[in-house]
């Protein structure tokens, strides 16, 4: 009998992998962020998506190298360990974990949105639904269920259907009128929609362990990269161009798509949008959950059934905290989206900094270049990065430090090839893989 113990992964076709890449990029975010951003920056918030997309592809770059370079069972407190020290991975573990956490009643709220437009309902309709449906989330979570890669893409295609017949139906029905005036707060707004933003682009940290399961990582790593980019800019454009030039005055509300839809299709659309968003919220909430339990019993050095049951703890008590005071008027859906923000921006700053540190020509440029403007975005998110900040000293500062990843030495290995009479490199594939990828964003 054959052992299949540690057989190896699938190998991933380039189209397959791109699949996986625009999976990890896209969620339930999509639905909430381009209102958002209009509300704080009017039409100049398209100005944001941009700037936000170079900072993505950089991004992007880094993560792609890291994971071809280090690997860890930690992953982004792996990278951050290696370059940084164990304290500092350590740190950024534990931002994850809190992002994860305050993040799930975001993820959930914007379901619970749709839901509540779908019943043309009020706002406490939004947070109750909200409520409900990270109940489901947590009880499939407890009970050891777990959603397939399949699942994921399949919600994910039907995201990606349904903004492009909402932008292309709707588009007969924008107005230039509605760009005017452009920068209705001045470049405070547009400074105020930045960080907020950042949350759409979280997923590339969970890409770069699929490098080891392509088959020429060389060749078809840069056609992965490029094909999964240019979808997502393209949607996540289209979709804020459409939000300003459609909607108009109503372009600042929480639930963009459904409003697009209903001009596209008529009153079927804010059924379709419900449905969209119902499904990918307990999609996303249960991918990100994954992780994070994973994560957690790594760290604690605990079987995972407990790490789960932390996490889900944590999570239950949180969210209800957060999700009663909204609904009590004593916090916005703003500030909500801007703790976990928050914590995922120091995230990223920790891996743009070890990257700095491990990597060398253009990519430690890239890496210098983003962890400049993550560091910008991070201070101009005003108290939600002291509250980033006072978690990483916290967890810095005790517990059990996060193991490094292993980082492959500069000089890689040679092969003498006889037929071309000269000693070529060995591409050996990364360190190790890494462990807990997600394949749906926030």
């Amino acid at each position: 009998m054959t052992d299949t113990r540690h057989a190896s992964p699938p190998r991933l076709s380039t189209a397959g992998a791109a699949a996986l890449y625009i999976g990890a990029l896209l969620g339930p975010s999509l639905l909430l962020l381009p209102g958002l951003a209009a509300r704080e920056a009017g039409p100049a918030s398209v100005l944001v998506w941009l700037g936000l997309l170079f900072l993505s592809g950089l991004i992007a770059l880094v993560f792609t190298r890291l994971g071809t370079r280090a690997g860890s069972a930690t992953g982004v407190a792996g990278y951050t360990a290696a370059g940084l020290g164990p304290r500092a991975g350590q740190a950024a573990a534990w931002c994850f974990l809190a992002g994860v956490v305050t993040g799930a009643p975001v993820v959930c709220l914007i379901g619970g949105a749709y839901v509540a437009e779908l019943l043309g309902a009020g706002g406490r309709t939004a947070y109750v639904a909200a409520l409900c449906l990270l109940g489901l989330v947590l009880a499939v979570r407890l009970g050891g269920l777990r959603t397939g890669s399949g699942l994921q893409l399949v919600l994910v295609a039907v995201l990606v259907t349904l903004v492009v017949v909402a932008v292309a139906g709707a588009a007969p029905e924008a107005r230039a009128a509605h760009w005017t005036p452009f920068a209705p707060d001045g470049w405070a707004g547009v400074a105020r929609a930045a960080s907020p933003l950042m949350l759409a682009f979280v997923g590339w940290e969970a890409v770069a362990p699929l490098t080891a399961r392509l088959r020429d990582p060389r060749r078809q790593l840069p056609r992965v990269v490029g094909t999964a980019f240019a979808v997502t800019a393209l949607l996540y454009l289209g979709l804020a161009v459409a939000t300003v030039a459609v909607l108009g005055p109503r372009a600042g509300g929480p639930v963009p798509l459904a409003g697009l839809l209903r001009v596209a299709i008529g009153g079927y659309g804010p059924l379709l949008a419900a449905v969209a968003a119902v499904a990918l919220t307990l999609a996303a909430t249960h991918a990100y959950l994954t992780g994070a339990t994973a994560m957690a019993a790594a760290l604690a050095g605990v079987a995972a059934r407990r790490g789960t049951a932390g996490i889900v703890a944590a999570v239950a008590a949180t969210s209800t905290l957060l999700l009663g005071a909204a609904g009590a008027g004593l916090v916005t859906t703003t500030q909500l989206v801007a703790v976990p923000t928050a914590l995922f921006l120091l995230v990223y700053l920790g891996c743009m900094a070890a990257a700095v540190r491990l990597l060398a020509g253009p990519v430690r440029l890239a890496a210098g270049v983003a962890c400049a403007v993550v560091g910008l975005l991070l201070a101009g998110s005003g108290w939600a990065a002291l509250v980033a900040v006072a978690v990483a000293l916290v967890a810095g500062a005790r517990g059990r430090p996060a193991p490094s990843a292993r980082v492959r030495s500069r000089a890689p290995e040679r092969r003498h090839n006889p037929e071309a009479g000269r000693s070529e490199p060995v591409d050996s594939g990364p360190a190790s893989d890494v462990c807990g990828q997600s394949v749906t964003g926030p």
